[in-house]
């Protein structure tokens, strides 16, 4: 009997989703929305239906080659399932250095022709883990596994001309001001990766500046100085902290403290908390779950200490 019960559980385990209890999946479908199930093992493998062209995933991967081929940059992604060719058409985040073999997740369109996936057309890139050679344990050095060093050695993935005791602040000042606002270091982290990945003169074209890509009056309102990367840091911390106690009582306030985060705290108020079904905030709170979790595995290999 006892085999039997382990049966039925190992097959009810298969048979789900494995980001059925994520709480950063998409909470909305569309053309304009990631699809995390259309992954490259269904669309690299076999044959696929031409009504996949230009289904929009975000693909992980190591890039095994970059280069620009007529100022366009160009990756040889290798996946779980295969070698991808992504094409970039147009400048992107994160592609202003070579980036041969990091590892990464790209946001692409599919390709599709003559029922096989052909390439990925590019639009954007997550930097996950730098090239083997610069891993986090030949970051270290022999120095004791701390969760600073740990976003330390983020940002100096992302900026790799970062002088180490810059990004060594730069990452104290970020554990300081989430904790000082009791957030998870890590998802503050994620979120200001996405945000500005990791730039400190960075500014959107709305205006948005900085680190947390604070828009000026927002600034203002929490009384920080946005060109100043620390207390950017510290604003960042302190409108997501808030913003996550309006939401505690729902079943998933980080989604909506993340989607406001975005989108406006009061178009999130008049949805009660739910996210808007819009491309932008549910793919901005896919992106931001999808680093942390890539972040905290690391942390609990490593076995972090705060």
């Amino acid at each position: 009997m006892r085999q039997i019960l382990l049966l039925i559980l190992f097959s009810a385990l298969l048979g789900a989703p494995a980001s059925a209890r994520e709480w950063f999946r998409p909470a909305h479908r569309g053309p304009e929305m990631i699809n995390p199930d259309l992954i490259p093992a269904r669309a690299l493998r076999g044959s696929v239906p031409d009504s996949w062209n230009g289904q929009l995933v975000l693909w992980e991967g190591r890039v095994r080659r970059h280069e620009l081929v007529g100022g366009r940059d160009r990756l040889l992604l290798a996946t779980e399932a295969g070698e991808v060719q992504v094409l970039f058409s147009r400048p992107a985040r994160n592609l202003e250095f070579d980036r041969s073999g990091y590892r990464v997740a790209v946001k692409g369109r599919l390709a599709v022709g003559s029922g096989r996936t052909r390439r990925l057309d590019g639009l954007s890139l997550i930097l996950l883990e730098p090239p083997r050679i610069w891993g986090f344990p030949e970051f270290l050095a022999g120095r004791p596994p701390e969760r600073v060093h740990l976003l330390a050695w983020t940002i100096r993935s992302h900026n790799p001309h970062l002088p180490g005791h810059e990004a060594e602040e730069m990452a104290r000042s970020l554990e300081q001001a989430a904790l000082e606002n009791s957030l998870d270091p890590l998802l503050l982290a994620s979120l200001v990766q996405i945000e500005s990945a990791w730039d400190a003169d960075a500014v959107s074209p709305s205006g948005a500046v900085g680190l947390g890509q604070l828009m000026p009056f927002t600034a203002e309102g929490l009384g920080v100085d946005p060109a100043d990367p620390h207390q950017n840091l510290q604003g960042a911390a302190r409108m997501l902290a808030g913003l996550l106690r309006e939401w505690q009582h729902l079943e998933n306030p980080r989604a909506s403290a993340l989607s406001a985060y975005n989108s406006g705290p009061g178009r999130v108020r008049r949805l009660g908390g739910r996210v808007p079904a819009l491309p932008e905030p549910t793919n901005y709170v896919y992106f931001i779950g999808y680093v942390h979790r890539n972040l905290a595995r690391t942390a609990r290999a490593f076995q972090l200490r705060d």
